[in-house]
């Protein structure tokens, strides 16, 4: 049987369009995709309910796989591939596995261990994880694996007139709000134009963080979009732009996707992430890591020539190499 004729069912939350991305990248491999939000809805309730584990929830994420084994009773999947994986627990993956004895089922995590405790309990119920943690792979004796970035992102996309020295797109979490804003201050004070998109899923959460996150105090209520940016949105930022600020999660030790997707735009970054420069593609011309606690930005930073990244390196991100290698194909 040759991958044409090779069908995936994958689950993957809605994120800034990720989950296009992923599935896009095993369709331009030649594979049959069969894509489904993990989460049955993406209410405030629901993302709560599923992020707690509440038991009330259960026969809710039941009935909705049991509405997608029913679309697609008579189709003989290859492969299931669960992405975070905070809806699909044990129960959850043998309800598909049942339906689906021939598949063999994948689990990528995308988000750190420490972050999503649950993900603990449900490494060993899966054929082979992926995880885009380093620390993580080392600890749990996973598989490292990088997200790749999208094909929206590579150098094909036209130059524009750059816009904005420094831009920041992303959701107003943990450490963000101070850093961005100190940051802003900076540029300010360099005469340097900087973009900012701050961005929440829902009004409970943004009070919540008004409540609870010490470094919200730093953001207002009209800052903050409730509705995020499309990925071309996204793209057309960063091609007027000449330096993206990457911040990750405190509780993160891998890198986010932002310097992957900066390789293939040929984009410098601003980073608070130590780790990258573990990674092959780090480059001191193109990166520049900076404190946590106390950011500090370099004006010759933005002056410097950008670096590109060597082509097999690169091809190391792409999505071709992410499908065969988590495919093992």
């Amino acid at each position: 049987m040759n991958q044409n004729s090779k069908k995936v069912l994958i689950f993957c939350p809605k994120f800034f369009g990720y989950e296009n991305r992923v599935a896009n990248a095993f369709r331009a491999n030649g594979y049959m995709v069969d894509l489904y939000n993990e989460r049955p809805s993406d209410g405030f309730i629901a993302k709560v309910a599923i992020r707690k584990n509440w038991r009330f929830y259960k026969p809710v994420i039941k009935k909705y796989l049991n509405g997608i084994i029913e679309q697609n009773k008579d189709k003989k999947y290859d492969y299931i591939i669960v992405f975070r994986g905070e809806t699909i627990g044990e129960s959850e993956l043998l309800q598909l596995k049942t339906a689906f004895p021939n598949a063999k089922t994948i689990f990528y995590l995308w988000d750190s261990v420490e972050n999503t405790i649950e993900s603990k309990k449900k490494i060993n119920i899966y054929d082979k994880v992926f995880t885009f943690d380093p620390n993580d792979a080392e600890k749990y004796n996973l598989v490292f694996l990088s997200l790749p970035y999208g094909e929206e992102y590579t150098s094909e996309v036209p130059t524009t007139k750059t816009e904005y020295d420094l831009a920041f797109i992303g959701t107003a979490h943990s450490i963000r709000p101070r850093i961005v804003k100190e940051l802003k201050k900076q540029c300010e004070e360099m005469n340097l134009k900087m973009f900012i998109f701050f961005y929440s899923p829902h009004i409970l959460v943004y009070l919540f963080n008004k409540f609870f996150n010490k470094d919200y105090k730093y953001i207002s209520l009209k800052e903050i979009n409730f509705k995020s940016l499309t990925t071309a949105e996204v793209c057309d930022i960063y091609n007027k732009s000449t330096c993206i600020l990457d911040i990750g999660h405190p509780n993160q030790n891998g890198t986010t996707t932002r310097p992957v997707e900066m390789l293939a735009m040929k984009k410098k970054i601003i980073t608070t992430n130590t780790n990258v420069k573990y990674f092959d593609y780090f480059d001191q011309n193109d990166f520049f890591i900076i404190d946590k606690q106390n950011p500090k930005l370099d004006k010759s930073f933005f002056e410097s020539e950008y670096v590109p990244v060597k082509k097999d390196i690169l091809y190391k991100y792409s999505p071709e190499n992410f499908v065969k290698t988590i495919l093992e194909e």
